[in-house]
């Protein structure tokens, strides 16, 4: 047997975990109601601009809290492709979304660990990246980014290794796009810059390839602004910061979170594949790794797109350590039936998908915004922050109800933001607060400490309670607006 022959049969199980991987991570995203609370606020803003609303006054008159009007969505495409598909199917076709994207975005990982790389380096990548896509997603506009980062990871690689740029034609369009529809779009400029970073330290300043990476990075810049934010939308992501622990997204990295673990796990198999690799990494491929890493670590939300463009970085960093050819042969066995594993995953993932029945999340207190929702007159809700979204989606919105906060962050500020998890946990100065937007209920966690403080301090009346929420009315308001008792 020839040394090609044999490397070809060493390869034959890890096509087919592979395939394996591909088959069953599907089933498990398609199963389950909405899970992303904020979908709902998401869809109302489509509404709004598929009733013919400038994108620039979508969302406006949600809620009553004393903060300026003036936000205008940078997801724009995404929330009318949201409201379109509700339109067309009711919220079950928002799973169908889900289920969809993730199948899209694992077709993508492959394509960039597994074809025309060697299956022994690749798979374990394309495995973590699986696992970690399938606890991530969600009915969200970031799933473009995750379809889209290993991409980016691929291209950075390329970039690095052959000084090959993507195409200007096909990245400026596509940054157009994307940045209306999430804002992982700086990814790529980002991406382009780090690569560039890695050339000049590896090949010095007369490379060619640093100048061409550089403004090709501020060309999509200015494709960003093909918005109707214009420069605010390529200038989104510095707006906000969010340094509060009401955001889960947001929150520090935990060392131990499922999430984190496959993380790790790909930190590790680099490490190790330098260690026993025959060749030193160079200086601009360690600074590639480090910065992907480090941006992983900086917050939750990041950890799943910095591990989706470390993997075909990291590919190829175990096929060199290996002694891999890159590319391997054309045709590795079994290939086909770890394609075809993956497709039969995912034609019935998206068929339980379309035909499962329960959408709305379990836990969603439907019978307490149904209270809020029949009660006569318009009804101000100081709301927990969370159930904003499907508060305003199943109680009809404004004008009938508005809410004290809503998902919008960047609208908000964190300050602000702050001020409310303060006033949830009945910290000095939510008195402050409260009397400011005069609320007429209240739809709080029943471990919030602001509930028990309104019943007794401010003779609010509890009317009832549903799962892990309470719902208080304002004493005098009878279900009518006005404001609460001093």
């Amino acid at each position: 047997m020839s040394d090609a022959d044999s490397r070809n049969h060493r390869e034959v199980p890890y096509l087919l975990l592979a395939g394996v991987v591909a088959m069953l991570t599907p089933l498990r995203v398609a199963l389950g109601p909405i899970s992303d609370i904020d979908l709902y606020w998401h869809l109302l803003v489509g509404r709004d601009i598929l009733a013919g609303t400038p994108v620039a006054d979508a969302g406006h008159g949600w809620s009553f809290s004393p903060v300026p009007d003036t936000w205008v969505s940078t997801q724009w495409l995404a929330e009318t492709l949201f409201a379109k598909l509700e339109a067309i199917g009711g919220l079950d076709t928002l799973v169908v979304y889900r289920t969809f994207t993730f199948v899209a975005a694992l077709a993508v990982l492959a394509a960039v660990t597994l074809r025309h790389r060697p299956a022994r380096a690749g798979v374990w990548l394309f495995t973590l990246g699986s696992l970690t896509l399938m606890l991530y997603t969600e009915e969200r506009s970031q799933q473009l980014t995750f379809i889209l980062a290993p991409l980016v990871g691929w291209w950075i690689e390329r970039l690095w290794r052959t000084g090959r740029l993507p195409r200007w034609w096909l990245v400026l369009p596509l940054v157009a796009v994307w940045s209306n529809f999430h804002g992982g779009w700086v990814l790529l400029p980002l991406g382009l810059v780090l690569a560039a970073l890695a050339r000049l330290l590896d090949h010095g300043w007369r490379d060619r390839a640093i100048v061409t990476s550089l403004l090709l990075a501020g060309a999509t810049l200015a494709a960003a602004c093909v918005s109707p934010s214009g420069w605010g939308n390529a200038l989104a992501s510095l707006r906000f910061s969010a340094n509060t622990g009401l955001i889960d997204e947001w929150h520090a990295v935990r060392v131990w979170d499922a999430l984190t673990i496959p993380f790790l796990l790909a930190i590790l198999i680099v490490i190790v594949a330098w260690a026993r690799g025959r060749m030193r990494p160079s200086r601009g491929e360690i600074a590639i790794v480090l910065t992907l890493i480090t941006f992983g670590f900086m917050a939750w939300r990041d950890m799943t797109p910095a591990l989706l463009m470390l993997s075909p970085v990291a590919t190829g960093i175990v096929a060199r350590a290996l002694g891999d050819p890159d590319p391997p042969p054309a045709r590795a066995p079994f290939g086909r039936v770890a394609i075809a594993l993956g497709l039969v995953g995912a034609v019935a993932a998206l068929t339980l998908a379309a035909v499962q029945n329960r959408v709305v999340a379990p836990d969603t207190p439907r019978g307490l915004i149904a209270q809020i929702k029949n009660s006569p007159g318009d009804q101000r809700v100081l709301n927990t922050y969370n159930i904003a979204g499907p508060l305003l989606w199943l109680a009809g919105g404004p004008p009938h109800v508005q809410v004290a906060i809503d998902g919008r962050a960047d609208r908000y500020g964190a300050a602000r933001i702050d001020a409310y998890i303060r006033a949830f946990a009945a910290q000095p100065g939510w008195e402050t607060l409260v009397d400011e937007i005069a609320p007429t209920y209240a739809l709080l966690h029943s471990d919030e400490a602001l509930g028990p403080v309104l019943v007794v301090e401010r003779h609010w009346v509890e009317v009832g309670r549903e799962g892990r929420y309470v719902l208080l009315r304002a004493p005098g308001s009878s279900g009518q607006s006005g404001a609460a008792a001093p």
